[in-house]
């Protein structure tokens, strides 16, 4: 029986960013030296899970099981009922599965929540039986993402003491590894993005700062295509996750412009941010609280409010026009990065849960 169980939504097949964050702080608590086993919903017949874990830059052994009972069309229930005794052995039952949280506790299964979006927790009816849980004692535990999170949560009534605030992390080494760029990079700045290519993150302004004038690299799945064609505009296929570094090495700024209408701007906490910084990139990011807690105008990137476009094209004028301050903002940032790599999330998470598991 594993000490650890960490109970996922997300399909290796179609890998998205809380699939990232879940098997980097899984490997993490796995480096750590505790038993931990992910379960995710069923994978096709003949996956390539080595192949998968390489592309997703894991590199120490993590125990990975696609369960079919975690199919999306039962909810988890089959779950639940087949692992029940697994369920209650483990020291540790982690999700970040609002529902799968409220299954477990309606089954008297002790365990963890860690939460990203609050405002879906309340569109889906989900904090009257979720404060039951915490009330009850088998939601030992919250973890937000943010202090915005916290305090969000700690307004819908969640007891501050049982939330921890776990930010999403970086790999350290894989991106430590890239050069700091350079101040001769940051006289013509090439702005680029990695992810999720839409109107609420920013594509508008993508081409605004491209009409500019200044040549942009978006790399990730397209939802929304460009208003019309710019030829500094480059749209690009998505990388495997591994390959973000060596994607983020092209460029000098690293654009976040993520905007408020954004299901979960106001407790956001983007890989991508921690990921840039580490990388030695100049991020330029939308002045949104939850990215205040890590991004520090003037010091260690700049901060532009969404919506504002002039603005947008003004941060990277400014780029141009001071280089040098340009790459000490960026090697500042990289300094920042340190204190978010993966090992340190999942200390912080490990000292969490064994603070407040289940009472002896």
């Amino acid at each position: 029986m594993p000490h650890f169980v960490y109970l996922a939504r997300g399909r290796p097949q179609r890998p998205r960013a809380n699939l990232i964050q879940t098997l980097h702080t899984v490997e993490a608590i796995a480096k750590a030296g505790v038993d931990v086993r992910l379960y995710v919903p069923p994978l096709p017949r003949g996956f390539d899970t080595d192949g998968f874990l390489a592309g997703m830059g894991i590199r120490h052994p993590i125990d990975l099981r696609g369960a079919l009972t975690l199919h999306s069309q039962w909810k988890g229930w089959p779950f639940v009922l087949t692992h029940r005794r697994e369920l209650r052995a483990a020291d540790v039952v982690y999700t970040r599965v609002p529902d799968f949280s409220v299954l477990l506790a309606r089954t008297g299964l002790p365990h963890f929540l860690e939460v990203h979006d609050t405002e879906s927790l309340i569109a889906d009816g989900l904090i009257a039986p979720l404060r039951d849980a915490a009330a009850r004692g088998l939601l030992r535990g919250l973890a937000a993402i943010s202090d915005a999170g916290r305090e969000a949560l700690m307004a819908l009534g969640f007891a501050g003491e049982r939330i921890a605030v776990l930010p999403s992390g970086v790999d350290l080494d894989a991106f430590n590894a890239i050069p700091v760029a350079r101040a001769a990079d940051f006289a013509d700045p090439h702005a680029l993005y990695v992810g999720r290519i839409s109107r609420d993150r920013g594509l508008p302004l993508f081409e605004a700062i491209a009409d500019a004038g200044f040549p942009v690299t978006l790399i990730g799945p397209l939802d929304h295509v460009p208003a019309h064609q710019s030829p500094r505009l480059r749209i690009e296929d998505p990388v495997p996750h591994a390959e973000v570094p060596a994607a983020l090495a092209r460029g000098a700024v690293a654009l976040m412009p993520y905007q408020a209408d954004l299901r979960h701007a106001a407790t956001i906490s983007p890989i991508k941010l921690f990921e840039a910084m580490a990388a030695g990139r100049l991020v330029i990011a939308s002045d949104l609280p939850p990215i205040r807690e890590v991004v520090r105008h003037g010091e260690n990137g700049l901060l532009v409010p969404a919506g504002d476009t002039s603005a947008w094209i003004a941060a990277m004028r400014q780029v141009q026009n001071d280089p040098a301050a340009a790459q000490a903002m960026a090697e500042a940032g990289r300094l920042t990065a340190r204190d978010y790599g993966w090992d340190a999330r999942a200390a912080k998470l490990l000292a969490f849960v064994r603070a407040h598991g289940r009472p002896s």
